[in-house]
Order: structure tokens, then C-alpha cells, then sequence
């Protein structure tokens, strides 16, 4: 196990880090409560708190804890608004509690957010191109779509005004 040392003030964010990967293996390995102990110690530091709230929430959820989850994917999106996955996250929860409209409120969020800061990947010249060639299509479908529906509603105001 990664020890920390007595004084919080002296731990780095290396030590978060390492902190981190403990707790993810401890998780995986269905150690909960050795990876949470962890965690809140390393909390205490002050350092990476979405980092570290973020994975309390899914040792939570892992465990069946989704009053817990629910606040540490809280605590994470309050420290990090832009985080996508705590986003997601609290969705799945919330529709786990049956709280359908908080997780449709959040699963949109979630897409919002992928929207605005899509995720970096590494596509060769020709996956970028055939991309943009993609995105153009679907461009033009869509305005392809208005035009009609345009033209319909015009033929429909024009049919029902003879009447």
C-alpha cells in the first residue's frame, strides 16, 4: 500500500498519483474500504480533488453506496464542471435511484459537454478527411431535411387557407 506520509502538507502531486493507482487496483480487486481509507487521506492534501472525488464515486457505485456516489460525482462536477464522466456518472446513478428526470438532466449535460471539449484522438490525414467529408454529408442531409419540412408546411398553410 502507498504510505503517506503524517503531514499533509508534504505530499506532492506524484503522491496523489501513485495514490490514485493503488486505490484503482484496490478497487478492481473489490478492496473498497482499503482504497477509500486511502483516498481520503490523500484528500486531505488538497491536491487533484476531482481526481480523487471522482474515483470515490465509482468505488462507491461499485460497492452499491449511491448516496455516496452521488456525492462524491457532486463533489467532482463542483471542483470540475467540465468533467464528462462525473457527469455521466451521476446520471447512471440517479436513473439507478429512479430518479429518471435528474439522470436525463445529467446524461445531457454529459453529451453537452462532449460536444464542447471533444475528446483529443489520433486520427491519420486520411480518417480526418473522411471525417470532414462525413460531417459535410450530415450537414447537408440536414439541411436537406428543413427545405422540406419547410415546403411541407408552406403546401399545408396553402391547402388548409383555401378551405
Amino acid at each position: 500500500m502507498v504510505e503517506l506520509e503524517k503531514d499533509k502538507r508534504n505530499i506532492t502531486e506524484a503522491d496523489v498519483e501513485s495514490a490514485l493507482i493503488k486505490a484503482e487496483e484496490l478497487r478492481k480487486q473489490k478492496q473498497y474500504q482499503e482504497a477509500i481509507n486511502l483516498l481520503v487521506d490523500v484528500l486531505e492534501a488538497g491536491l487533484l480533488k476531482p481526481r480523487i472525488y471522482y474515483r470515490l464515486g465509482n468505488i462507491y457505485y461499485d460497492m452499491g453506496d449511491l448516496d455516496r456516489a452521488e456525492y462524491a460525482y457532486k463533489r467532482t462536477i463542483e471542483f470540475s464542471p467540465e468533467h464528462i464522466n462525473a457527469h455521466y456518472n451521476l446520471s447512471v446513478v440517479y436513473k439507478k435511484k429512479g430518479m429518471i428526470e435528474e439522470s436525463v438532466k445529467y446524461l445531457r449535460k454529459a453529451y453537452l459537454l462532449e460536444l464542447k471539449y471533444p475528446r483529443k484522438s489520433q486520427l491519420s490525414k486520411d480518417q480526418k478527411i473522411w471525417a470532414r467529408i462525413i460531417a459535410l454529408k450530415q450537414f447537408i442531409l440536414i439541411v436537406a431535411i428543413i427545405i422540406a419540412v419547410s415546403f411541407i408546411l408552406r403546401y399545408l398553410s396553402f391547402i388548409l387557407g383555401r378551405r
